[in-house]
């Protein structure tokens, strides 16, 4: 089921291509992701972590303000804490995560731009650290990543600006819709992407 989708999607990203040759550009984008996990247990002493995000994009004009761009990002997510977890004990998860942004874009202005759109993502790996001083204990591997789904669904909004040669910068935020603990019922990502891109 999930490698059909996953070749829908590629088809859907071929297609528009094709459709749109005329009028595409194509770039790569990086920047620092901030995370955390929301609902009523993920968001019970979660508090946000510093991870990255980098892939690629297409952008495909439809009309002059108005653009489909899809894209593929691996982005690390994840969570922090320390609340009643000892006297400096920390804690933190790390989930690593294939996005796939399928993004609505608006130019409202010659530089600024607005989007919104899905993002179905799927979890590659993950591991959970506990650091008490300088002892440092990690799980990873299927340990570790057996404790979430495969599967998430979000929604992102945001906004950016244009620049000279093709860079851009922009800020997006992501809210989960989908559960992503395989134990809980109530686990959902949060966070935002600072990203600068760079179109070709």
């Amino acid at each position: 089921m999930k490698k059909c989708f996953v070749l829908a999607l590629l088809g859907m990203f071929m297609s528009s291509a094709g459709l749109f040759a005329q009028e595409s550009t194509f770039g790569v984008r990086v920047g620092p992701s901030f995370t955390t996990l929301g609902g009523e247990e993920g968001g019970d002493g979660s508090k946000f972590r510093i991870g990255y995000h980098f892939g690629v994009y297409g952008n495909f004009a439809v009309s002059e303000s108005f653009s489909f761009e899809p894209g593929l990002q691996f982005a690390s997510k994840g969570a922090s804490a320390d609340e009643g977890l000892g006297p400096g004990v920390t804690a933190s998860i790390r989930n690593g995560y294939l996005d796939i942004p399928l993004l609505l874009k608006f130019q409202v202005a010659e530089q600024f731009f607005l989007f919104f759109g899905p993002q179905p993502s799927f979890l590659l790996a993950s591991a959970f650290e506990i650091k008490d001083g300088n002892n440092n204990i990690t799980i990873s591997g299927s340990e570790a990543k057996n404790l979430w789904k495969d599967f998430d669904f979000a929604g992102v909004v945001g906004f950016g600006s244009n620049f000279g040669d093709g860079f851009n910068i922009q800020l997006s935020y992501e809210h989960g819709f989908a559960n992503i603990s395989d134990i809980s019922d109530s686990f959902y990502n949060r966070g935002f992407k600072l990203s600068l891109g760079k179109s070709f």
